[in-house]
Parts: C-alpha cells; sequence; structure tokens
C-alpha cells in the first residue's frame, strides 16, 4: 500500500510544472496584447497632448476679446495686458505672421509650448490678430481672427505627424 502511494505522490509531482509548449502560448498571447494595446494608448495620448493645446487657445481667444473689449483694437493689446487678464498663461508676442487662413498654416518660427501654458501671439493689425501654440506631440493649433472680414476668420491646425493642415478643428 505504502509503495502505491509513493507511485501516485510522484506521479503527481512529475506532472506539476507546465510544458513549454503552454509556456510559449501564454507569452504569445501577452505579445499580441501588448501589440493592440501600445498602439492604442500612444493614440489617446496624443489626442490627450492636442486638446491642452487646443484649449489652451481657445482660451487665449476669450482673453484676447477681453482685451480688444478695453482697448478697441488689436494692434494695442500687449503680453503684459493679457498677462493681467490672465495669469495662469504665459503670452508670447511675436514680430512675424503667425497663421494664414489661404492657405491654411501656421508659422512655427517662434515656439509657444502648450506644455509650458504658453501661447504665442501677433496683433496684425487694428482688426487682424493671431494666436497659436503648439502641443507636445509637435501639432500646431492657431486662430486668426479678422473683425473686419468674418470670412478670413479661421480656425486653422496643422498637423506635424502627417504634414496636414486644414481650417476648422
Amino acid at each position: 500500500m505504502e509503495k502505491i502511494r509513493r507511485r501516485i505522490v510522484r506521479g503527481v509531482r512529475k506532472n506539476a510544472g507546465f510544458t513549454l509548449i503552454e509556456l510559449l502560448v501564454v507569452i504569445i498571447i501577452i505579445a499580441v496584447l501588448a501589440a493592440i494595446a501600445i498602439p492604442v494608448y500612444l493614440g489617446q495620448r496624443q489626442q490627450a497632448q492636442d486638446s491642452v493645446a487646443y484649449s489652451l487657445v481657445r482660451n487665449a481667444l476669450t482673453v484676447v476679446q477681453t482685451a480688444f473689449v478695453d482697448t478697441g483694437a488689436y494692434d494695442e493689446i500687449t503680453a503684459v495686458m493679457l498677462s493681467n487678464i490672465e495669469v495662469t498663461m504665459t503670452f508670447v508676442e511675436s514680430a512675424d505672421d503667425l497663421v494664414s487662413t489661404d492657405p491654411p498654416s501656421i508659422n512655427g518660427a517662434v515656439v509657444a509650448e502648450a506644455t509650458d501654458n504658453e501661447v504665442i501671439f501677433y496683433p496684425e493689425s487694428e482688426t487682424v490678430f493671431d494666436i497659436a501654440s503648439r502641443s507636445e506631440s509637435g501639432n500646431w493649433f492657431g486662430i486668426q481672427v479678422d473683425s473686419m472680414n468674418l470670412s478670413e476668420t479661421g480656425y486653422v491646425k496643422v498637423k506635424v505627424i502627417d504634414g496636414s493642415a486644414d481650417l476648422g478643428w
């Protein structure tokens, strides 16, 4: 009886581990799941970074419009004035035109990073104003406001990844 018991115990212990094939199947399943999950994660991350820049530019537009009510002309608005209205943003003044609606483009010569709450602005004239910011993913978001010719007002998005630029968000 003791001999039978030892054989049963020894047999159970012999089959207690995983086979190499079972381990390989598990590793393949994990690799497939990772291959699906990583691109999805990176896409969500880029969307979140773009949303930060988008929101920053939209909030900066509100700040600029508030300053415009006080001054009556875009070319009288300064970075100090905008910073006094919204202290959480850093406004960087540009010496060059930033946003073009025809064709849609954003001049990236001077950089304003959305991760640092920076917005670059350019008062073109009394009636035209440009603001823009770049997301951490590298995509630019900008707005050109023309208070006299509303058809020239446009929301421009430039995608660095595929090189496209289009109006509207």
